[in-house]
């Protein structure tokens, strides 16, 4: 479906009926916070020069969002994609989740599968707030960081000696058969503090047919660990962590009759993913430090498929000796990333810095003695301010890759505030992504897949503009914020995965030449006593050269339309109850594909309304806060991608994954 009045006059209505149900949070509450991504010294997303979107722990938790990709399915200008084995994915800006970097506390994510880290490995029981910075951060932040950064932050409590210890649980129930719970504690020994905690995520499978033992949905299961010792000694502060992470996922294969036999192929895959970082960061006076973060990565996948006998009740299953039905591939991935920031004149400040990254690839999905690649890197930063008005902040990297020419990087940031009430800011970058080493020598090649590496690959090279307005408006009591923000994008040699054999379903990746994405984000935000809403949408456009092949104009547009609203009740200035609504249109998008003829056909994928209402009530003197709700009452659970081009032959529609439908939950957080 395109972008209609029927559409239109379905969003305003949402729009009218959730100004008294729903949920944002406060914006003035929302521009105090100090961000943590990119910036020389710590500054309020309000003070920042970058054009920072933050998600707090209040909205994670009225959402009732439990991973990562849950939260950002609800916000604009991001598009969110499934695979019932390989996880979700996810486009900024239009760009791909290959060229958009995801960190955990500044430490960069491993374990990209088919490009894109599954959004629904990332825990958020954790996690105080989510930073997003839409364009290039490639000076600071290197390869992966073309279309925007995604940095997790996680709770930082520092106790101290009147309240020695702290301890928290978690509980979810969603009626799709998805269980969760976890609980953690930290406790202060001295002057140290030690921190632990553990989750468990449980999803029973969804079959369309509910006779059938193969599911739509894959039964999964996860595992979250942590653990941390933080320690504060003077000036300087030392923090040790390790991120665990586990999880099986069941793929049941259709029973295999005869008159002898009953027995079906069962697959799983497994995956074990350890972040182990350690951050010294020292104050040298008060507009001076100095700070190092150093981790080890580790992630590994296996797939492994049993032959099950049907006919036992035990959980009979025997290994299928075939090396095409048992694969195992590991990433290793040591990062060093330092900086001594210097802000000691109020005109001036400054950010020296090194970048390292070692990464290595092996097992079966590798070709033998391939998998290695190194990155070193200098980058420095600026931050001048000529008048009182304007900020401009200017840097450049400089890198050495072992198996790429790496070219200089520069960008530059501006913030003008020279009109009241108004702040204006735009942004040059240029990218560089080398190819990943999946990219470059991966050879997976099974009963459903047939995909190998290409070593003559080209690195990707991109530009990116980014200009944003904020206005505050005050009319009488009420006070309205509008942000809007333009963006255009070029990446040259861009990496694909494309066919070489559509009959075979042989496919590698290859250099597709020039790839561009424009458009627009508009939002308007209000506070008024109680009643909280952000109203805005998107409008995206996409080209490459295949386009030009099929007939199609430059560029393909796509819209979003988004709706988060709130009315909390008081009873004097304490907070009782609070009545949400998430509202998120996703307008229909295209692209195109091959058919058996290796013809380039046009596709397009169908417009979606995704639509949540949950109600948020502390208990208990707040130690208690219960969330429960509704999560896609429209009950979308997949959507046509239909190819669209006559010259298609071989039958035009299929359908994409989008939900397992309409759900009921309940979340219960405690603390101590």
């Amino acid at each position: 479906m395109t972008l209609s009045i029927r559409h239109i006059v379905f969003s305003i209505a949402m729009l009218v009926q959730s100004i008294a149900i729903a949920q944002y949070e406060d914006t003035t509450e929302i521009n105090k916070f100090v961000v943590s991504t990119g910036n020389i010294k710590p500054s309020t997303t309000s003070n920042t020069v970058h054009n920072v979107r933050i998600i707090t722990a209040a909205t994670i938790e009225r959402q009732g969002a439990y991973n990562l990709k849950d939260l950002l399915s609800k916000e604009n200008n991001v598009r969110i994609g499934n695979d019932n084995l390989l996880g979700s994915s996810i486009s900024l800006q239009g760009i791909s989740g290959q060229n958009v970097k995801i960190l955990l506390d500044g430490i960069p994510i491993n374990g990209r599968e088919n490009g894109n880290i599954d959004l629904g490995q990332l825990n958020l029981n954790n996690i105080d707030r989510v930073e997003i910075i839409e364009g290039p951060l490639s000076v600071i932040y290197g390869t992966d960081a073309l279309g925007g950064v995604i940095n997790l932050i996680s709770k930082r409590i520092m106790l101290d000696s009147s309240k020695p210890m702290t301890a928290f649980a978690n509980a979810y129930y969603e009626s799709i058969k998805q269980t969760n719970f976890g609980a953690g504690a930290i406790v202060k020994v001295n002057d140290i503090d030690f921190g632990a905690s553990v989750n468990r995520n449980f999803f029973g499978g969804y079959a369309l047919d509910p006779n059938s033992r193969v599911m739509f949905w894959k039964p999964k299961q996860q595992v979250f660990g942590n653990f941390s010792i933080t320690k504060q000694s003077g000036n300087l502060k030392i923090r040790f962590k390790t991120d665990l992470f586990s999880e099986k996922i069941e793929n049941r294969g259709a029973p295999i009759i005869n008159h002898l036999e009953a027995y079906a192929y069962d697959e799983y895959y497994l995956t074990n993913r350890s972040i182990t970082s350690l951050n010294l960061e020292q104050k040298i006076n008060k507009k001076s430090y100095w700070n190092v973060l150093t981790s080890f990565s580790f992630y590994q996948r296996d797939k492994v498929t049993y032959r099950k006998d049907l006919t036992q009740s035990s959980n009979n299953l025997d290994i299928v000796p075939s090396p095409d039905a048992n694969s195992s591939t590991s990433f290793l991935n040591f990062m060093s990333r330092g900086t001594y920031s210097n802000a000691q004149k109020d005109k001036f400040a400054y950010q020296l810095g090194y970048d390292v990254n070692f990464n290595s690839a092996f097992g079966t999905k590798i070709e033998a003695d391939r998998g290695r690649m190194d990155d070193y890197a200098l980058f420095a930063c600026a931050e001048i301010k000529p008048i009182k008005s304007l900020n401009i902040k200017p840097g450049f990297r400089a890198t050495y890759n072992t198996r790429y020419a790496a070219p200089f990087i520069p960008s530059i940031q501006l913030m003008w505030t020279g009109v009241k009430n108004l702040t204006v800011r735009y942004a040059y970058g240029r990218g560089f992504r080398a190819p990943s080493l999946k990219e470059l020598y991966l050879y997976f090649v099974d009963y459903n897949h047939n995909i190998i590496g290409n070593p003559d690959l080209k690195s990707e090279m991109s530009d990116n503009h980014n200009a944003a307005l904020k206005y505050k408006l005050k009319i009488r009591k009420l006070v309205f914020y509008f942000d809007n923000s333009y963006f255009y994008n070029q990446i040259f040699n861009q990496i694909a995965l494309v066919s070489t054999n559509a009959v075979n379903i042989e496919y590698t990746y290859k250099n597709i030449d020039r790839f561009k994405s424009i458009g627009s984000n508009f939002n308007i935000s209000t506070n008024y006593k109680g009643f909280r809403m952000v109203v805005g949408g998107s409008y995206t456009g996409i080209y490459n050269n295949a386009f030009e092949l099929i007939g199609k104009n430059k560029y393909m547009y796509s819209p979003e339309l988004r709706l988060q609203s709130s009315y909390t009740l008081k009873k004097g200035k304490l907070k009782t109850t609070t009545f949400s609504v998430f509202h998120k249109y996703n307008g229909r998008t295209f692209g195109y594909a091959l058919d058996n003829l290796r013809n380039i056909v046009s596709t397009y994928s169908q417009a979606y309304h995704i639509l949540d209402f949950t109600v948020s009530k502390p208990m208990f003197k707040y130690k208690l806060n219960l969330t429960f709700g509704c999560k896609n009452i429209m009950n979308v659970t997949t959507i046509k991608a239909t190819n669209i081009s006559n010259s298609f032959h071989n039958a035009g529609s299929n359908t994409m994954p989008v939900s397992v439908g309409r759900s009921l939950f309940l979340q219960l957080n405690y603390k101590l």
